[in-house]
């Protein structure tokens, strides 16, 4: 027995050996998770709801619903329901997209139907009946009334069922109740309920006038043409009005914004009274922004409340916000600072006060006290990289943190019940789940610690760097992966991970820098893996960001190769076999850097990437760069076509998906073009067929190893 058991012992340590020992596999990296379907991401509460009127939160493990009550767990696993379920036609592959309707039933949705069910009665009884077709479901407060399109058709039903037509379907390139400017300027939605839930305002896009752009679908036989309306820069865009339908005299009106097709209709929110909508206009040339309110029985400008100006440009993403209970007090957002903070209106449109102000930014507004004196808000007050929750007195501007953890956190409130949880991680610490009173800040729980889900690899060594910009002054901050255990003796490989445009952030204090896991991979491969965020990149105020204005790919090669400076003072680094990879933005970026640093980089994989910014769409090329008439040596300096002769002597792999709506395919062929106009051949291609702008599922496994063979065949020695 006692040989056995030693030999038990020594088989178990030699397995926790090589489990040590053990590399991260492609599909592991890319799909985080393992071939016996165990996630390799931070463990965490998937789903997490607060019960309302209850002690409890309830959270989904697998096919299982847990309710956590006090001390108790009640597991509520689908197949419980499976009969009950049955009996009425209900086909649930899992509890996404539940929520508790009231303390004791949940709202489930089915093909388009929607059930409550009382998981501990084991009762189950319907709510709308919606048809399979329809789409873009939009709710009224509290399910006063719901919303769906039928194609461009716009149906509205209230709570007694009765149904209104709202908008008809329309000719090719008219749509109702759809996003529009390509989901700019924080555009989410395209139907907008009232809190009364008896009207409804919906964007009407008219995109007739848009030049079609040509898409390939070689799903079928032969290949169909996909045609997509596409604004390129300077070109023609599209129009958008503002309808507004009244359930009760079952009328549409039209904002009188005076249908002009260069200007951008965004923010839109009703007064709490239902009269009134407030809409953010920006001009075309996005300097200029105007917060317009409409009658909303007339759609007759009542009042332009205030006007911001500025000599780059103004981008406003969150529409105002009133206080709880006060309908002549709103919020509003604005970087007219240099940052990002939040001021406090009245309806004649006077500024009462600032609520924040400072060198960091708001993040987000995430929701009002209960009796509506406090806002609870998410900022980066603690430090750049993290994301805290803090607690704002509105009338002595006093703000409180909240969250007791540092690193980066999201917060699901309830304010009702005076509580949240906090999901958060930091750089080397995989975090987990805390549950904490608004009353008592020092009733804090932690209900999930998360174990290292990556403890059974070979990890690289990692950390977080600070440097300074190529203006001297200013302060970027890096994550570095490198090989275990290197030393000064190696001379090791380098891979830069890039994007370094706007509305990103790629390094935060999260959970391995917030990079994704190919990067652990490639360190464990023997390369030193490095991602910096440049100015021009999000979070870091106005000034930081719009210093790219009309020069893309100027400062933001500077400050990278400010990174590459820093890569070369380390002893481990080979200088001569350097390479970078990006996407999109970093598309543009890693092509850049390897085509206008001279012989820095020796290789380049540029997925998705903007070769020309005058073939980009008119809303975001045009905030950034102005038009190809006002900017005409921007545009010029920034394509990157006239730079493919220095491509001779380096390495260049293209990617893109063949389907791409967003960087559409003829920038990568523009730039192939040019590669056989100048006889350079020192490019690669791959398309990916049916794929839009970024490649997902399991055929990004293919795309990550396709990037690595790549670096591999001229990096490796």
């Amino acid at each position: 027995m006692k040989i056995r058991t030693l030999l038990l012992f020594v088989l178990l340590l030699t397995s926790s050996f090589l489990m040590a020992q053990r590399d991260l596999t492609m599909e592991e990296a890319v799909l985080r998770t393992t071939s016996n379907g165990q996630s390799l991401s931070p463990a965490t509460l998937a789903q997490f709801r607060w019960v309302p009127a209850r002690n409890a939160y309830s959270y989904v493990s697998g096919d299982t619903l847990k309710v956590v009550e006090g001390k108790t767990t009640t597991d509520y696993p689908i197949a419980r329901f499976t009969d009950l379920l049955k009996q009425n036609g209900v086909t649930i592959r899992g509890w996404q997209g539940y929520r508790w309707f009231s303390p004791r039933e949940i709202e489930l949705w089915s093909e388009n139907k929607q059930y409550f069910l009382d998981p501990e009665a084991a009762q189950l009884r319907k709510g709308w009946q919606l048809p399979a077709e329809a789409d873009n479901l939009q709710f009224a407060p509290e399910g006063r009334a719901v919303s769906y399109n039928v194609g461009e058709s716009i149906v509205a039903l209230d709570a007694k069922g009765e149904r209104y037509e709202v908008a008809n379907n329309a000719e090719e390139g008219i749509r109702h109740g759809r996003t529009v400017h390509r989901n700019e300027f924080g555009i989410n939605k395209g139907i907008f309920w009232s809190p009364q839930g008896r009207h409804l305002a919906y964007y009407h896009l008219d995109e007739r006038m848009v030049t079609e752009y040509p898409l390939v679908d070689i799903s079928s036989v032969p290949a169909s043409l996909v045609s997509i309306r596409y604004p390129m820069a300077g070109g023609v865009s599209h129009r958008v009005m503002v309808g507004v339908y009244s359930l009760d005299s079952r009328k549409l009106i039209w904002l009188d914004t005076e249908m002009q097709s260069d200007q951008y209709f965004t923010n839109i929110a009703w007064s709490p009274d239902s009269k009134y909508i407030y809409v953010a206009e920006v001009n075309r040339g996005q300097d200029t922004m105007h917060l317009n309110r409409y009658d909303a029985s007339t759609g007759k400008l009542d009042k332009t409340l205030f006007t911001e100006t500025s000599t780059k440009y103004i981008e406003p993403l969150v529409p105002i916000r009133f206080l709880p209970g006060d309908p002549k007090h709103f919020i509003w957002q604005s970087q007219r600072s240099g940052h990002n903070h939040l001021y406090l209106y009245n309806t004649d449109g006077k500024l009462e006060k600032s609520l924040t102000s400072g060198n960091w930014e708001v993040l987000d507004v995430i929701d009002f006290s209960i009796d509506g004196k406090k806002l609870y808000i998410a900022s980066n007050e603690n430090a750049v990289l993290q994301r805290q929750l803090y607690e704002l007195d509105l009338k002595s501007q006093k703000r409180t943190r909240l969250s007791p953890k540092e690193g980066y956190n999201f917060f699901v409130m309830d304010v009702v019940g005076e509580r949240y949880a906090g999901f958060w991680s930091s750089f080397h610490n995989p975090g987990g789940v805390y549950t904490a009173s608004l009353k008592n800040r020092k009733e804090v729980t932690d209900v999930l610690v998360a174990p290292n889900p990556l403890a059974g690899y070979n990890m690289p060594a990692a950390k977080l760097v600070e440097l300074t910009a190529a203006d001297g002054k200013t302060t970027l901050y890096g994550r570095l992966f490198t090989p275990k255990n290197v030393s000064a003796t190696q001379k090791c490989p380098v891979v830069v991970y890039v994007y370094g445009g706007p509305h990103a952030q790629l390094v935060r204090d999260q959970w391995m820098g917030a990079a994704p896991y190919w990067e652990l991979l490639m360190a464990e491969r023997g390369y030193v893996v490095f991602a910096m965020d440049n100015r021009g990149s999000a979070n870091r105020g106005y000034e930081f960001e719009q210093v790219i204005h009309r020069k893309l790919g100027e400062v933001e090669l500077a400050d990278q190769m400010e990174g590459v400076k820093y890569l070369k003072s380390l002893p481990f680094v080979d200088t001569e076999r350097m390479g970078v990879h990006g996407w999109s933005f970093g598309g543009f970026m890693s092509m850049s850097l390897l085509l206008r640093e001279g012989d820095t980089f020796k290789v380049s994989v540029s997925g998705g990437p903007v070769i020309d910014w005058r073939l980009y769409e008119v809303m975001y090329g045009e905030r950034y760069m102005d038009t190809p008439a006002e900017n005409p040596a921007g545009y010029a300096k920034a394509d990157l076509k006239q730079y493919v002769k220095n491509l001779a002597g380096k390495h260049l792999l293209m990617l893109h998906g063949y389907q791409d709506d967003v960087v559409v395919p003829q920038h990568t062929l523009s730039f192939l073009k040019a590669c056989v106009d100048n006889r350079i051949t020192g490019v690669d291609c791959f398309f990916y067929p049916g794929h839009p702008h970024n490649v997902r599922g399991r055929d990004r496994v293919h795309l990550m190893q396709k990037v690595t063979e790549y670096l591999d065949l001229y990096l490796k020695r």
